[in-house]
Formats: structure tokens, sequence, C-alpha cells
């Protein structure tokens, strides 16, 4: 009599597996777009994600600040984007960074302090990669997933955020929703952003929103040690693979599953 139940047993751990590696999605393609505004990034609030602290903002000398209530610079606030949080070049084809993510049929819950691996699938730079950190959220454009680089210099809006921070006219920074026009109007920028200035068009190329095939990875120190943020749901990658681990089963599943048993083996 008990060969049904063990039949129903391993039916429920193979369906619960299925179930639970299934219900999301952690790999697609994707555009890419610039952008650098200096505000505080949306992953910088308090309870966006589940995480062990939200990214890391900085005052108006570029100095870490204790305070993830303070409001954004974009808005007489005292918050602003970390310098620190932008990319570099490990070597001529794969670089680290960080961006605003926008992911379809999802909310920056998601996303937010999530490591991805991008691979770049057009323009000069195909074929090179990025894993970067989700800081921000990039909601200005929902009908495609989008990785909205973060890069000094790569682009620019009208809130003058950088104006404020930095102390200088905003025009040093570009054209509202271009960026600064050539490698050498990165001298003109802030010393701690050249460098990643110079790396949009040494290593990227200067290339316009490239489409990437992107999947989620566990995040590098690399990164973490940068914005302080890390997701409660890192050990579930790892860091060269999409694929979430074997996940343990749920609570309820767990009481299902006892029940189960145990009414077998009174049988």
């Amino acid at each position: 009599m008990r060969l049904p139940y063990l039949a129903i047993i391993f039916s429920f751990l193979a369906f619960a597996a299925v179930s639970r590696a299934s219900n999301v999605s952690y790999s697609g393609s994707a555009v890419t777009t610039r952008y650098w505004d200096c505000c505080k990034p949306s992953c910088s609030w308090a309870g966006k994600a589940h995480f062990s602290s939200p990214v890391q903002t900085c005052d108006v000398h570029d100095k870490p600040l204790s305070d993830f209530s303070a409001g954004t610079g974009c808005n007489g606030g005292t918050a602003y984007s970390c310098t620190n949080q932008s990319p570099w070049a490990v070597n001529d084809t794969f670089s680290y960074g960080f961006a605003g993510v926008f992911i379809k049929d999802h909310v920056e819950d998601y996303w937010c302090c999530a490591c991805y691996q991008l691979t770049f699938t057009s323009g000069a730079i195909k074929g090179k990669t990025m894993v970067l950190q989700a800081h921000n959220t990039a909601y200005d454009i929902t009908s495609v997933n989008r990785f909205a680089l973060g890069v000094p210099g790569g682009n620019t809006s009208t809130s003058d955020a950088c104006a404020a921070e930095f102390n200088v006219p905003q025009s040093v920074f570009g054209t509202p929703g271009v960026g600064v026009n050539s490698r050498s109007d990165c001298d003109n920028l802030p010393d701690a952003m050249k460098a990643s200035c110079y790396w949009r068009f040494d290593w990227f190329l200067d290339t316009d929103d490239p489409t990437v095939d992107f999947q989620r990875v566990q995040c590098p120190a690399a990164l973490t040690n940068i914005t302080g943020c890390r997701r409660d749901d890192e050990h579930d990658f790892d860091s060269t693979s999409a694929a979430p681990k074997l996940l343990p089963l749920s609570s309820t599943a767990t009481a299902i599953l006892a029940i189960i048993l145990s009414t077998s083996l009174l049988l």
C-alpha cells in the first residue's frame, strides 16, 4: 500500500523543484543606453529589495553618506551618486560597471543590487563583455529590457545635479541626452570622473546603444565593495551561470511533504 504514496512523494518533489526553478527568467536580450545625472540612485532607498543595505550615496564632496533617507540632489536634497560607481576596464574585452536596469514584467525589487553579465551583440564592441551591478532603475523606457550604463560624460539631464555636486557649470558634462562629444571633452570633467569618461571612448569605443545578451550572475566583491549592497538571494547564483541553484523547499512545501510521509507510514 505504500508504493502509491512513494510515487506521490517523488512526484511532489519533482514538481516543487521544477516550479521553483522556472518561476522567473534570469537571462534574455536587451538594449543599452548611457546616463550620468548625479542623482541619488533609486536602489539607494531602503526597502527597494531584500538586500544587506541600500546602494551607497555620497555628499557634495563625493564622500559616503550614512543617512539612506537623505533626499536626492536632483530635487534639492543632499544625496548624490558616488563617482566610483562608474565603469573600468579589466582588459581589452572585459569591464566592470554599474547601471540603471529595467526588465519587463518585473519591478525594481527584482533587479536592485543584482549583478548581470552582458555580452554585447552589436556595434564596434560586439563580443566584449561586462559584469555590472544594478544600482539604479531605468523606468523612463519600459517597452524593452534595458541597461542604462552609468558613464560620467556619457549622458546628462536638465536637473543640474552634477553642477550642484561639483560646483562647475552644467555644460562641462555635455549636451542633455548625449553627454560630451569627444574624448578631449572628458578633460573638462571633475578629476574623479575623467577615467570613466575616457573609458567610453577607449574601451566602449563610443558605441551608441549596442544590444546585449544578459544573464544574472553572483555579484563579485569588486562591485559590492563599492555599493555596499548585496542581495539576500545572491547564493542562488554562481559567478558564471544565470541558472539558479536548486533552492530549498518552502516552509509550506516542507509541511505538505511531512504530512504525506507521516500518512504513508501509518498505512
